[in-house]
């Protein structure tokens, strides 16, 4: 099933004194994968400053600006036409347990995803904290554990935006118990990984007719690697699996990677930085549910 969604990313830039040099880096285009292809973008700025685009350390498309004329205010906007593909979810029992262990042991597999095994910044947790997480058990399928682990972070967490912010580590989240979907995202990883399963950090945009937490900007979850099957998209935010309702812009490490909007410039005071967000699915509202629902129910199972 194919489902035509618009994107609209925006940013406001309001600074105290005038800038008398900027560059701008902005990691917001919806990316070309197996599920979904962009049909449209345009791109603008309040400064008329010329773009360019270049690929990050992941192949994600970056879009960069840099300007010399003296400003005040900056704005941006990013306008795109997503056609997104279902994703398959997937089988269960593709490998059998001693088999799926064999790959997660193996020495090249290591080699080919220690970026998504390691503990960083963000989401290192300490030994303090491990009695308290959910495992996976030894006979257990890596499918079946990753399902009961997004369920036990949503219900671990509640959703809060006021108490964390960008550089909030996993253990920092595990002591507060409340967090946004980066929070959420991290802790996610960070326990997986602690599974050696290989397990990467995820922004894009939600389906916002469908009122789920985390639309109303750029949101983040989780890609794990299924033995047998490949990644799998996680939302342990909205305790769902990433359907056809989540539109990928990048993946790395951790959000350091997929930082929405990086900048050097030559001002003087503060600033302030607003986001607005728009998705809207270009399709009857009863195809919405029903995808949602078929990610509901294979959750379930």
């Amino acid at each position: 099933m194919k489902t035509e969604y618009e994107v609209v990313y925006s940013t406001q830039n309001i600074y105290e004194e005038t800038v008398r040099e900027a560059f701008y880096s902005f990691l917001v285009l919806p990316c070309h994968d197996d599920s979904q292809v962009v049909r449209h973008l345009s791109l603008s700025n309040s400064l008329e400053a010329e773009v360019f685009h270049h690929p990050n350390a992941f192949g994600f498309e970056v879009t960069s600006l840099h300007t010399v004329k003296p400003f005040q205010v900056f704005e941006f906007q990013m306008r795109a036409l997503v056609e997104k593909t279902a994703p398959l979810f997937p089988l269960e029992g593709i490998l059998s347990v001693p088999e799926e262990q064999q790959l997660l042991c193996d020495h090249l597999f290591y080699l080919e995803n220690h970026l998504f095994l390691g503990a960083g910044q963000y989401t290192q947790i300490k030994e303090a904290y491990r009695p308290g997480l959910l495992m996976r058990a030894p006979d257990q399928l890596v499918y079946d554990y990753l399902q009961q682990l997004n369920r036990f972070v949503h219900g671990l967490l509640e959703f809060d935006p006021e108490p964390t912010h960008v550089c909030t580590t996993a253990n920092e989240v595990l002591k507060l118990r409340r967090g946004v979907c980066q929070d959420f995202t991290h802790l996610f990883i960070g326990i997986a990984r602690l599974n050696q399963i290989p397990c990467r950090y995820v922004s894009g945009y939600l389906n916002q007719g469908l009122n789920l937490t985390g639309s109303a900007v750029m949101h983040a979850w989780a890609e794990a690697y299924i033995p047998g099957f490949g990644w799998q998209g996680f939302d342990p935010t909205n305790h769902l699996l990433a359907d056809g309702h989540y539109l990928k812009a990048a993946h790395g490490s951790d959000y350091a990677d997929c930082s929405p909007l990086r900048g050097t410039l030559k001002t003087n005071g503060g600033h302030k930085t607003t986001y607005g967000v728009t998705v809207t699915p270009l399709e009857p509202p009863q195809a919405a549910q029903q995808q949602q629902q078929q990610a509901q129910s294979t959750l379930s199972l």
